[in-house]
């Protein structure tokens, strides 16, 4: 058809819109690909009105500046028009601002009103004796909350989340919060709203209440912030703080607690500074705080405003109460012994001690001494700028990991869709099975990912030119090729198979299915049903466990407490290779000014003579080069071996990679070879190399979002990038450290993104796929060795642009596009995984 010459022919003669009337957005699509920011939009879309659909087409190209002659459309409506004032607008308004989430109507949609300034309505639960409570936040209606910054980031406080299940105990009868844990930071965006959702369970038989409470912005999944238990109220508060000043205590200065807060990274804004005086009396502080005039005048319809409580425990981050790290603060990661003995306080006096570590407690009372709140137990952990990271940059959609769901049989006629296989190549296929739906061919039983790349490319070659083919699908059988359960050891000669046709489904949309089986017999007899039910659902991945169908998500990844990784030894030695790349110098630079890692090993082909080996040099730690192909694996071994043993290799970082693009036509094994040899095989080196050393506390391998998403044209690269995602797999399986990262796309420029242009970064850009800056790939960097999971993607994604993208959504991203429900996998897996 020389389509693409047909465009550019059009684009060059001045056509500046494409309207395509045809059954979807594939030639809308192709025209985008084809020129440089085009209008270009369908008509008719699959599975959408085609009214919604047409009268979208016609405002996209309206709101673009074209012409569009609406008359027929308002014709029965009788339209006119109107001029417009003849003066400049007025921004001014008249009319009342919703002052808070609870000024909506509750009532006159059948909810019970919280009347709190944080909820807006009460749900009773008809099923069990529960109730759910249900709110709104924004910068714009509750304004104090952008005086709560942490590490550059409007953060929801702790005390929030805790305010909100003393309220949610108060309406159950269960008042005292035995325990709270603020599992993830509540991230403010800087104009939108987040939903909040409170929920207070029904009773055990000792009477505790579950808790939890979730947010989601408007367009996002729910994640859960904290969760805890409620217990009734029992017994009367047993302190006194009528003696005030206390006793026998020393009066310690205030007046640079705040300005020595915002250096350590807490930028508390005036609704904040409640800080009036303190006082220690050995092990014991004291502390006089009270609301700034705007929130007092609301501190009443609250049970204990947070920003009071807040501020009642400043203290300790100051004068040594809790140790807290220069450059480093604390936040609340948990609260136990709970109780509310009055509400409304505007001003406190606090006593404070030290329980633990990172613990304190917390006893406080109004101006006269009398009972208004006690904390048995507040423990802070220390919290980094890069555990804020993902949720800064991106409203979480920054850091995913894989996930897997269960595809729902499917029953009637679309259950029994005629096909064949499996065959073990193309030429076993009998005559006729062309007119089958589909055929599935099996690629099992390799010993080498070479050998599998080989016939994996050379089915699929041969599968795309033979026109006999061209209505039937393509069903490749693996096995073992992914992992779906924790535990599972994916087989490295078939997982490389599913990156390269990952890129082979991106290219020939409808034409390939990837199907993975276990060893169970119940899986292989389920493959008619299995195709059956992806071709229904439109699934163009799937696994087959035991039997049962999963096919793979992606699900963002919450960031955990910094307990959880394992620490670098700042004596040890990190080795990176391709250590005089782009990516690697990000990195090193990170890890020194960070991480306080004092010896840096960097491997390249060119060692110390690479462009910018002098600046790494210069980073302020001991830097060694060590020029070596990583895909030799005897050069490679000499490199690890002349590490001094004072200070052990401690940590290696894989970021090693060439690219040689092409569509799967044009791919060769020769090809495959360049770009399998440094990324994989060093890999796997590496993992040879190292796998006994017991100093060993990190294990990460560069991968790409391509090997995942199927980066069309990147065949051979995904398929090496999929190697090191199940390498990683397997090690996690073994009890090895290991974290193979997805990464997307780098706004620096690297040696493997290097041939991009412009009109690259616009089609990314307009597919939702925004770049990495030096500083947020640190962070997610850091955010990722808190996770305890072998493969995680720092891409991020901005899925409004997705969901307005005029190509198909990407099936691993359809369950963060359009939520749905899941089977649960403890009811699936009825047989053995």
């Amino acid at each position: 058809m020389r389509f693409a010459d047909v465009v550019r022919e059009l684009d060059a003669n001045g056509v500046t819109t494409f309207v395509e009337l045809g059954p979807d957005g594939t030639l809308s699509a192709l025209v985008q690909e084809t020129l440089t920011d085009p209008v270009a939009v369908p008509a008719l879309r699959r599975d959408r009105s085609e009214t919604v659909t047409a009268l979208t087409a016609l405002g996209r190209v309206h709101v673009q500046g074209r012409a569009v002659d609406w008359t027929s459309l308002f014709s029965d409506a009788s339209p006119r028009r109107v001029d417009l004032p003849t003066y400049p607008f007025q921004r001014r308004r008249y009319w009342l601002e919703p002052g808070s989430a609870q000024s909506a109507d509750a009532a006159g949609l059948g909810l019970g009103t919280a009347g709190h300034p944080l909820l807006g309505a009460i749900v009773a639960r008809p099923d069990a004796d529960g109730v759910l409570l249900t709110g709104s936040l924004s910068l714009r209606t509750h304004p104090w909350l952008a005086d709560h910054a942490v590490q550059g980031t409007v953060i929801v406080p702790g005390t929030a989340l805790l305010e909100l299940a003393v309220r949610a105990g108060d309406e159950v009868g269960a008042s005292t919060v035995d325990e709270l844990v603020v599992e993830a930071p509540l991230v403010l965006p800087e104009r939108a709203a987040v939903q909040l959702q409170v929920s207070a369970g029904a009773p055990d038989e000792s009477g505790a209440r579950p808790v939890a409470i979730h947010s989601r912005t408007e367009d996002g999944d729910w994640q859960r912030h904290a969760s805890g238990t409620l217990l009734p109220a029992s017994g009367e508060p047993a302190f006194d703080l009528t003696a005030w000043p206390p006793p026998g205590a020393e009066r310690l200065p205030v007046e640079q607690v705040y300005p020595d807060l915002t250096a350590a990274g807490l930028a508390y804004g005036p609704a904040f500074q409640g800080l009036r005086a303190a006082w220690r009396d050995g092990d014991t502080f004291y502390a006089e705080v009270a609301l700034p005039e705007a929130p007092r005048e609301e501190a009443g319809r609250f049970g204990l405003h947070p920003a009071l409580l807040d501020a009642a425990v400043h203290i300790t981050a100051h004068h040594g109460l809790l140790d807290t790290p220069a450059g480093s603060s604390r936040l609340p990661f948990a609260y136990t012994g709970v109780r509310l003995h009055a509400a409304g306080a505007a001003a406190l006096r606090v006593r404070l001690r030290r329980t633990g570590p990172e613990a304190i407690s917390v006893e406080a009372a109004d101006e006269t001494g009398a009972p208004v709140a006690s904390v048995e137990g507040l423990l802070a952990r220390l919290v980094s700028a890069a555990q804020l990271e993902p949720a800064r940059t991106g409203d979480r959609d920054a850091l995913f990991q894989l996930d897997w769901a269960v595809l729902p049989p499917v029953t009637g006629p679309a259950a029994a869709v005629p096909g064949a296989g499996p065959y073990p190549d193309l030429g076993s296929v009998e005559p006729g099975a062309e007119n089958r739906a589909w055929l599935a061919v099996g690629l099992e039983g390799h010993q080498e990912p070479r050998t599998a790349l080989r016939d994996a490319l050379a089915l699929v070659q041969e599968w795309v030119t033979e026109e006999r083919w061209e209505s039937t699908r393509l069903v490749v059988v693996t096995r073992g090729a992914v992992a779906v359960a924790e535990g599972e050891r994916p087989d490295l000669a078939s997982a490389p198979v599913w990156g390269l046709l990952r890129s082979a489904q991106a290219e020939h949309p409808g034409r390939i299915l990837l199907l993975d089986l276990d060893e169970h017999p119940d899986s292989a007899n389920a493959l008619p049903a299995a195709v059956a039910s992806a071709l229904a659902a439109d699934e163009p991945q799937l696994a087959v466990r035991a039997g049962t169908v999963w096919v793979p998500r992606l699900v963002r990844a919450a960031v955990v407490d910094a307990s959880a990784g394992r620490e670098w030894d700042p004596a040890g030695t990190v080795l990176i290779t391709g250590g005089t790349g782009a990516l690697a110098g990000v990195l090193a630079r990170h890890l020194v000014a960070e991480r306080g890692v004092r010896h840096l090993l960097l491997v390249s082909r060119s060692g110390a003579d690479a462009p910018g080996a002098a600046e790494l040099a210069g980073l302020g730690a001991s830097v060694t080069f060590a020029a070596a192909d990583t895909a030799d694996r005897e050069a490679l071994a000499a490199v690890l071996a002349a590490i001094p043993a004072e200070h052990p290799l401690t940590a290696v970082v894989h970021t090693a990679g060439v690219v040689d693009d092409g569509v799967i036509g044009a791919l060769t094994p020769e090809r495959l070879d360049t770009v399998f040899g440094p990324k994989a095989d060093g890999a796997r080196h590496l993992h040879e190399l190292t796998r006994d050393n017991p100093d060993l506390a990190a294990f990460v391998l560069y991968s790409s979002v391509a090997a995942v998403l199927g980066g069309p044209g990147q065949g051979s690269y995904a398929a090496a990038n999929t190697f090191l995602d199940a390498l990683a797999t397997r090690r996690h399986a073994e009890g090895l450290p290991a974290q193979s990262l997805a990464w997307g796309q780098w706004a620096r420029a690297s040696g493997v993104t290097a041939h991009l242009g412009e009109a690259d970064l616009r089609r990314a850009a307009r597919a939702g796929v925004r770049l990495i800056s030096d500083q947020q790939g640190a962070g997610l960097l850091d955010a990722a060795a808190l996770l305890d999971t072998p493969y995680l993607v720092p891409a991020p994604l901005d899925l409004a642009a997705v969901r307005r993208g005029g190509q198909p959504v990407p099936a691993l991203l359809r369950g963060l596009v359009r939520p749905a429900r899941r089977a649960a996998r403890a009811a699936a897996q009825d047989g053995p995984a």
